[in-house]
Order: C-alpha cells, then structure tokens, then sequence
C-alpha cells in the first residue's frame, strides 16, 4: 500500500489534511478530509462508539449529554479527531492525554480508532493514526500508545504496520470503579 502524501491546508483554526486513497477491490478514489471533531458531528460520534463498543463485545453506556461534557471539558481529558469523506463522517479517533510522572513526560492514548466497515482497507485508520502521532507531537508528547483486545489480530498487526511496538506485559492493570 502507498504510504498517503498529505496535502495540509487551514480552514479557520483547524488544521486538515487532504489524502487521497484508492480502494484496492474496486481502484476508486476517495478524498479524505481529517479535522477536530466540531459540535455538528455528535450524533454521528455518538453512533460510531457505539458501533466500536459493540464490535468489541461491550455495551456502550454514554449518550448524547456525556459525550457533549466530554466535548466541552478541559485538555487533557479528550481530544476527537474525524475523518470526513464527501462531507459524511466515516471514522475517528480519540485520543486521552497522559503521563509517565516519573519521567516527566507528557504522553498521549490512542483510546478509540473506529473506521465505518465501508471505508475499511482504503487507508483511514492509518490516516488518523498518523494525525494522533502529529496531535501528540505537537502535545510534546514522548510516545502515543495504543490497546487492543488479546483476540484483535487484525488490529494488533495494523498498530504493528503502523510503527506501534508491542509491549510486554510487567504488571497488571487494575481498576476501580468510582460511581
């Protein structure tokens, strides 16, 4: 696959980029339009996490008053980032900022990447991958990290294509639920 040549132009205070894709089955070409998530694409988000807690065997329990609070909360809590194909919302990323306090470094948690099934294998995921490197970057951000389920090959290999390095498991990860 060609790596994407991104074409960067400023609209207002957002930053897009412009790729250009061709789908290996069918050879058509889309035009990829990656920004910061704006106020008129909650329903579609909202849909889309939805559809990616389902995918990996979860009930997703936010609606659309949590994701408006989320939208609106300070950094570092949440930053969206959309991809946009004719106007229509075909995928996002979400990103979490973060840190290794003993180190003193700033970094950042690809938490959510979701791609609509139509527009998977035409370089979308890779895109926002490559945007959340950028956004985190810019963040000053010492490494982006990413999860995934145990079971998730396809996407354990795809974060493997992408530059991400698997990590060994030293600890466990504990939670605790606090409502």
């Amino acid at each position: 696959m060609k790596d994407l040549t991104p074409t960067a132009r400023a609209r207002s205070d957002a930053h897009l980029l412009g790729h250009t894709r061709r789908r290996h089955d069918t050879q058509a070409e889309i035009s990829l339009v990656l920004r910061q998530a704006a106020w008129k694409d909650k329903s579609k988000l909202l849909e889309m996490i939805t559809k990616l807690a389902r995918l990996n065997g979860d009930i997703a329990e936010i609606d659309l008053r949590a994701l408006v609070d989320l939208l609106k909360s300070d950094l570092p809590w949440l930053r969206l980032i959309v991809a946009e194909v004719d106007g229509v919302l075909v995928g996002y990323a979400g990103l979490v900022g973060g840190m290794r306090l003993q180190h003193g470094q700033r970094t950042m948690d690809l938490h959510h990447l979701y791609v609509e099934e139509s527009h998977r294998g035409l370089g979308v995921g890779r895109a926002l991958i490559d945007r959340a490197r950028l956004t985190a970057l810019a963040q000053g951000c010492a490494q982006l990290t990413v999860s995934t389920q145990a079971g998730n090959l396809d996407a354990q290999a795809a974060y493997k294509a992408c530059g991400f390095a698997p990590q060994t498991a030293q600890s466990k990860r504990f939670t605790m639920a606090l409502a």
